[in-house]
């Protein structure tokens, strides 16, 4: 088979390569490691397994216990990872499977996009190797939720741009279905996409104010689709939102190159030249992204307390694009001052080949187990110990301990049990870790062990059942 002739007839396919690339990176963790990437992963593990033990519930009684919780995380990932786990008989090997298959399509999904929007393969391939150079390279290569929901990102961005353009009522209920199910898959993502959509929307109806009425079918059809997990749930349990569960994180302007890549920065900045001095329609879309996203991202100095590292992941796909129109402007430029092409050729190549290797290198911190990115071998073997000994019915008071271990491996109720924006009432766990309750506390609050840090005073009215280097177990004497 003539592999160059083919590039050359239909050269789209080049857009492949660095999704390619990006799975065989993901690829190798995925093979190493038993366990998913991630300490979220095994929340979502656990949702799945609830929905094959209870069909699809809109109540957890597994975490948070023993009051149980509702559950506020949507379901589409979950349901997608039950799915994958019914053919691989094990939710832990869906999760894995699942990681270098997203990491492939959400880099296919950046790179096609930039490609549609600019009729540029070389922007579309240029926008999917500038990934590499974030450090939300690392974040891409975990099985979640969120990944899932950025493979939708783009499209819907694009689906969006499509309905303005073409004055189409068939591409805005498009484009909105599919930011339903975003809305079905991850809330922050859908919550961004809202806000872009409804910005440039807003600003390109000054001129022709139709568009609004487009934008009223995207709307509408958004919310349709999203109704469907959505509605019944507030409707029984009504709005739950315990801003308490994760703590503010600030990446601060100064840390931009770092967290983006200066390659990124550089090449963005010379994108964005032309495009304002352009200013068509992609182009305004594109900007408006990236510039909502950061001035949300950036709340932190107005005094919300948001994690902007989350936020800023959202930014990198704009990001990207800009990135690939600044690159395709250079070749532009070189062609004028007639610079020799393959001069351009090698330092273009020569960035995608950095760029990957870059990409690799982030494996390097997912080996050195940094808690994000792996769990520990020490968390592990303290849920594999509720698996074989726990009673399944007794709760876990767990002090310095990510509980939702327990609870995806063992099926052991747990206090807590991850995504705490959910959890309407919890345990006093520093009442336990502390010794400063009695025996009625156990009984009434149905707690039956107590996973501490090792080094820690045993609490009071239980015995040591297990230990390893870093937790210890202990249980209540009944």
């Amino acid at each position: 088979m003539n592999y160059p002739q083919i590039l050359r007839e239909k050269p789209v396919l080049l857009l492949l390569i660095p999704a390619l690339a990006a799975f065989f990176i993901a690829l190798i963790p995925t093979l190493k490691y038993q366990w998913p990437l991630g300490g979220d992963i095994f929340y979502h593990v656990h949702l799945a397994k609830l929905y094959m033990e209870q069909g699809l519930v809109y109540w957890d009684p597994l975490t948070s216990a023993p009051y149980g919780r509702p559950i506020f995380y949507p379901p589409v990932f979950h349901l997608l990872l039950l799915s994958v786990g019914l053919i691989f008989g094990d939710m832990f090997t869906a999760a894995r499977v699942l990681q270098p298959v997203l990491t492939l399509f959400l880099f296919l999904s950046f790179a096609y996009v930039a490609y549609k929007l600019y009729e540029s393969v070389l922007v579309g391939v240029t926008a999917g190797f500038f990934i590499f150079f974030s450090v939300v390279f690392q974040r891409f290569i975990l099985p979640g939720p969120e990944n899932l929901a950025l493979i939708l990102f783009p499209l819907v961005i694009y689906g969006f741009y499509l309905c303005t353009k073409n004055k189409s009522y068939k591409y805005a209920s498009i484009s909105g279905i599919i930011a339903g199910v975003v809305f079905l898959t991850h809330m922050l993502s859908a919550s961004f996409l809202v806000l872009v959509t409804s910005i440039y929307a807003i600003l390109i109806s000054l001129k022709d104010k139709s568009i609004l009425k487009y934008w009223l079918v995207f709307l509408v059809s958004t919310l349709l689709v999203a109704s469907i997990w959505w509605a019944p749930l507030l409707l029984k349990y009504g709005l739950v939102f315990n801003s308490g569960g994760d703590s503010p994180y600030m990446v601060s302007l100064l840390s931009y190159p770092k967290f983006f890549g200066v390659l990124t920065l550089l090449f963005a900045f010379l994108g964005a030249i032309g495009m304002i001095k352009r200013r068509s329609r992609q182009d305004i879309l594109i900007l408006i992204s990236l510039i909502s996203i950061l001035l949300v991202s950036n709340l932190n100095y107005l005094g919300i307390p948001i994690l902007s590292n989350r936020f800023l992941t959202f930014a990198l796909f704009p990001l990207v694009v800009m990135a690939g129109v600044g690159v395709n402007y250079l070749k532009t430029v070189i062609a004028e001052k007639n610079i020799s092409q393959k001069f351009y050729g090698i330092f273009i190549a020569c960035v995608y080949v950095s760029s990957v290797m870059i990409g690799y290198s982030m494996l390097a911190d997912v080996d050195s187990g940094f808690l994000w990115l792996r769990a520990s071998d020490g968390e592990l073997d303290i849920a594999e110990w509720f698996q074989e000994n726990g009673d399944k019915k007794s709760v876990v008071v767990a002090y310095n301990f990510r509980d939702p271990f327990i609870v995806a491996i063992s099926r052991q109720p747990v206090a807590t049990g991850g995504y705490g924006q959910g959890i309407v009432h919890t345990l006093d766990i520093q009442k336990y870790a502390d010794g400063g309750m009695n025996q009625s506390d156990y009984i009434n609050d149905n707690v039956g062990y107590v996973v501490l840090p090792s080094g820690m005073n045993a609490p009071p009215y239980t015995t040591l059942a297990y230990k390893n280097s870093y937790y210890q177990i202990f249980t209540f004497n009944k």
